[in-house]
């Protein structure tokens, strides 16, 4: 009898300590000072492993284009054309420097709906805040249709534009991007076509806002 009451008590004892550990276990596991950590581990950009990375975006560009003096078939003398278009952009490049904060590449992007439009170019960028921000600046080329009033003529312009914009981190290089983009002022392709029209100039700005991954392990 004694002996089954002392291998109660240890039982009873191994029970009650099993249950403390677990209480304590599950004390830790809900500290608020844990939960964010695991939290910032699962929403937290990915690092770069290498030094080269891509990119995909995919989203909205609102387009504004005009020009003060055209003669247009319709009678009127100046165009303006404000377009909503899908936007897709592929970026390339390389990443490094303290931190691996630098980033070099070269761009990729069109717009396509009421107008099109293709666009590359150099960029320069930087990783801030190990990546939750990756504000940028590029500078390319652009080539766009360009369709007048009462004219079945197909048209190009082209021109040099510059672009800044940022790129905010929402979950393991998953994010959303938002940029303004300006040019010099665009001229018609073909010189017989331009002179129709009396070397017309073209103003264009764009903003775009896309869903962005970036890849910083290839």
């Amino acid at each position: 009898m004694r002996r089954l009451l002392l291998c109660f008590l240890f039982l009873g004892g191994c029970y009650l300590n099993a249950l403390d550990q677990g209480i304590s276990d599950n004390k830790e596991s809900t500290n608020p000072k844990q939960q964010e950590e695991d939290k910032d581990f699962v929403f937290a950009p990915t690092a770069p492993t290498k030094h080269s990375y891509g990119a995909f975006r995919i989203g909205y560009v609102y387009q504004n284009l005009w020009s003060k003096k055209i003669p247009l078939k319709d009678g009127t003398d100046s165009y303006h054309l404000g377009s909503s278009n899908a936007y897709f952009g592929l970026e390339r490049g390389y990443v490094g420097g303290p931190n691996k904060m630098l980033m070099f590449g070269g761009y990729l992007d069109a717009g396509a709906g009421t107008t099109y439009y293709l666009s590359a170019g150099a960029m320069f960028g930087l990783r801030l805040l190990d990546g939750w921000l990756i504000p940028k600046i590029s500078v390319g080329y652009q080539l766009q249709h360009l369709s007048l009033p009462n004219d079945s003529s197909q048209y190009n312009i082209q021109s040099a534009v510059g672009t800044i914009g940022v790129f905010a981190n929402i979950a393991q290089g998953f994010g959303v991007s938002l940029e303004f983009r300006g040019g010099l002022p665009f001229h018609i392709v073909r010189g017989d076509q331009a002179k129709a029209y009396n070397q017309p100039k073209f103003n264009m700005y764009a903003v775009m806002v896309s869903f962005t991954f970036y890849d910083f392990g290839i």
